[in-house]
């Protein structure tokens, strides 16, 4: 079961905190606060029943909420340690409740508050979901909707004294899933409403261990850090301070007996064509036969604007890829600024003799004098044989500035490149602009054309370590030249990346793609390692006819929108792309730069119950023709926008955001993509106790639809829960309009008078 992405942070893994949840007007917090004299100490007392009906307050915040988990083979041991502070001037105690995992199997459950062992009770499914059930009728709250379906674990918890704190600490084992040869861990990490307070700290660990052939390593809502310690060993790490979680945690993981793992994730709608996720990764270290030979020059930016601290900079970093070269690689450096110097005149083999002799060189640069890019771009590529075609060429570019000397005009500069490439041979140029004077088009242009990328290191970054950290990521190609198949039978299609980038050792490609007919496919990884062509072949891997896991249908509109944003800013706001861009960025509850205005200003109208019951269509979006005509003019700014500045570093930077994306979020917290569905935020509604409850509004809805009225909590809205995906919308708040798989328009309201 997936969860919604849904606001803000849960404090203790979402859960139902016990003490406490500072929520403000919207919803009460789960503790039962009160006046009482300090807690004594032991014994401890009883279990607190769920019934009679918990009564809130919203009292203790959450210092640190960490979690280190251990996983060998399928089995995961899991500690939870929470730091609770109560903030009143009262004692707080309550009631804990904790959602286990999806589909966990668990072994060992306890859990400890200061070194004290507290007594609980584990309840299996169907009476977890009474519970559920009864909290969301007398409570009014409707998170707990999603986790319908779970076991449940309940217990005490021990006074906490005015502005004291108290450490709980949980572990338990957890038997992973495994599905189509990936593993899954689940950790319950969302908040479960928009104003929850968020945890001050949050820090995940998770040590992969004794997993032979471990190769991919992937968490699609979480930007996460890996560490791979050796071929079966690896740490993850996800670190946030302050931060909202607006998914649970989770992470794949799969091992494979070939040098290069493959895995797929993949999701259909019901009528619809559907999407896939392929990760590739290598093993953490390639023989010295499986390292893809290259030839790599760095051309670096020496004119006047480079002095002081830059230079220096810049001067390490080269000196860092100097030293790090494969012993089969083939190199050569060219400064420039006015004029263009070489290190040697042909590329050179890489041994001690010419390292030592590259460095004496570097320490000689000196800043001084234009910046001529073209005649800089022009010299790199003509160090390189159109005949050999066996060794794959890097170029690494470097500038702080715009073309001053020589020929200045950037489309001019990008066609001269295009002009003079080595023949067939296979180019890929890694700009670096450095600062904000630079110009962001001509880079990214220049990067995307020769199969590349840009890169951004703004004032207050090192240049040595941007530069050397990328290189480290690009050192050990593997795979050079991949192409992909999935066999006659299978169609494939809107692809991206496009081109596929090389593979290297100890990092993972990411590929997005749209298929029509499901089933089971075998997928045919090859490319070249040298002067061999190097095929692998993965059997019996799965494409869903049905279903799946909707993140990936986020992540592939994510990098579409990031291609077509790209085209725009060099084409022009044309009317079918940006109405591409609103049209993906409502189906799949992803903000862009054309959408912005869709959500909702901080002075978000609140009305009054009643205004919902005369014309619940004005709550909808607004009509095709109006965003459209809005994208255009914003589109249109953009494209007339400087290409140079910190403002065009900052969207160059947000395009390849979405263009290299990852993981599948949404940007705002005023949308939401909910199990295939988007919803935006249009208002808050006042209820009858002087609540304000966010009002959701299914992107779907339009006001032609005829909308029938269920009210929240009523039988007919529980009614409703069993239905796919159902739970999870529900649970984003007691107002809201939804659209069902058949294109009914259903109102949830808490009002008495719309029934």
């Amino acid at each position: 079961m997936r969860m919604p992405t849904c606001g803000s942070a849960r404090i203790f893994l979402l859960l139902l905190v016990v003490c406490s949840w500072m929520i403000g007007a919207m919803l009460p917090a789960h503790v039962h606060a009160q006046e009482a004299p300090p807690w004594p100490g032991p014994p401890l007392p009883p279990p607190i029943p769920i019934e009679p009906p918990i009564v809130f307050n919203q009292q203790v915040v959450v210092e640190r909420h960490t979690v280190d988990a251990v996983i060998e083979g399928q089995v995961a041991q899991v500690e939870v340690t929470q730091v609770l502070r109560n903030s009143s001037g009262r004692v707080a105690e309550g009631v804990y409740v904790f959602p286990l995992p999806v589909d966990a199997t668990v072994s060992d459950f306890q859990m400890t508050v200061d070194d004290q062992t507290l007594e609980g009770r584990l309840l299996d499914r169907n009476e977890a979901r009474r519970i559920y059930e009864q909290i969301v009728r007398t409570q009014r709250d409707p998170a707990l909707l999603e986790y319908l379906g779970r076991g449940l674990f309940q217990t005490s918890v021990f006074p906490i004294p005015p502005g004291e704190t108290r450490t709980v600490r949980l572990t338990y084992t957890q038997l992973l899933e495994r599905k189509d040869r990936l593993h899954r861990f689940n950790y319950p990490l969302r908040a479960s409403h928009p104003n929850a307070g968020a945890a001050e700290e949050i820090a995940l660990r998770i040590e992969l261990r004794n997993l032979s052939g471990l190769r991919t390593i992937y968490s699609p809502n979480y930007p996460i850090t890996i560490e791979r310690l050796a071929d079966d060993h690896a740490v993850v790490f996800y670190q946030a301070a302050g931060a909202e979680p607006t998914a649970d945690f989770d992470l794949y993981f799969g091992v494979e007996t070939q040098p290069i793992g493959i895995d797929l994730l993949s999701y259909k709608p019901a009528g619809e064509d559907g999407y896939f996720l392929l990760l590739a990764a290598p093993a953490l270290e390639a023989a010295a036969e499986e390292v893809v030979a290259r030839d790599l020059i760095v051309v670096i930016d020496v004119s006047g604007s480079m002095q002081g601290k830059k230079i220096q900079q810049a001067k390490e970093a080269v000196r860092y890829i100097v030293q790090n070269l494969n012993s089969e690689d083939r190199f050569n450096l060219i400064a420039f600024s006015t004029g263009v110097s070489l290190w040697e005149k042909t590329l050179q083999p890489v041994a001690g003799r010419t390292q030592e002799s590259a460095m004496r060189w570097i320490d000689k640069l000196r800043a001084t004098g234009s910046t001529d890019i073209n005649r800089a771009l022009l010299e790199a590529l003509a160090q390189l044989d159109a005949e050999d075609l066996d060794r794959p060429a890097y170029i690494l570019f470097l500038t702080d500035g715009q073309p001053t000397q020589g020929e200045m005009n950037a489309d001019a500069i990008v066609r001269n490149a295009l002009n003079n490439l080595p023949g067939q041979r296979s180019v890929r140029l890694f700009t670096f602009g450095v600062g904000y004077d630079v110009n962001t088009d001509l880079l990214d242009v220049l990067a995307d054309e020769l199969r590349g990328a840009s890169h951004y290191v703004k004032p207050n970054e090192a240049i040595d370590e941007a530069v050397s950290t990328f290189y480290a990521q690009v050192s050990t190609p593997v795979l050079a030249d991949i192409r992909l198949d999935f066999g006659q039978a299978i169609f494939i299609e809107d692809v991206y990346p496009h081109p596929l980038p090389d593979l290297f050792a100890g990092r993972q490609l990411v590929v997005v793609g749209r298929y029509r007919e499901g089933g089971e496919v075998e997928v045919t990884l090859s490319g070249r390692v040298n002067n061999k062509e190097k095929v692998y072949v993965y059997p019996q891997r799965t494409l869903v006819e049905s279903g799946g896991e909707p993140f990936v249908a986020q992540l592939w509109a994510t990098r579409k929108i990031g291609h077509l944003l790209a085209q725009i800013r060099r084409t022009g706001p044309d009317p079918e792309l940006v109405q591409a861009v609103i049209d993906l960025s409502l189906q799949y509850g992803i903000l862009t730069p054309y959408t912005s205005y869709l959500v909702l200003e901080p002075d978000v109208p609140v009305l009054p119950l009643d205004v919902t019951t005369q014309a619940p269509a004005q709550l909808a979006l607004p009509d095709a023709a109006q965003l459209r005509t809005q994208g255009i003019e914003i589109a249109a700014q953009a494209h007339a926008a400087p290409a140079a500045g910190e403002a065009a570093v900052s969207a160059s930077q947000g395009r390849s955001a979405f263009i290299r994306a990852e993981t599948a979020q949404t940007t705002s917290s005023e949308m939401r993509y909910v199990a295939g569905r988007t919803f935006i935020l249009r208002a808050y509604i006042v209820d009858a106790e002087g609540r304000q409850l966010p009002l959701w509004v299914d992107t779907r809805y339009h006001e032609e639809m005829e909308t029938a009225v269920v009210k929240f909590a009523g039988d007919a809205y529980f009614d409703l829960l069993d239905e796919p995906g159902m739970a999870q919308a529900l649970a984003l708040s007691p107002e809201m309009i939804i659209v069902t798989d058949d294109g009914k328009a259903i109102r949830i309201t808490t009002s008495e008078t719309m029934e």
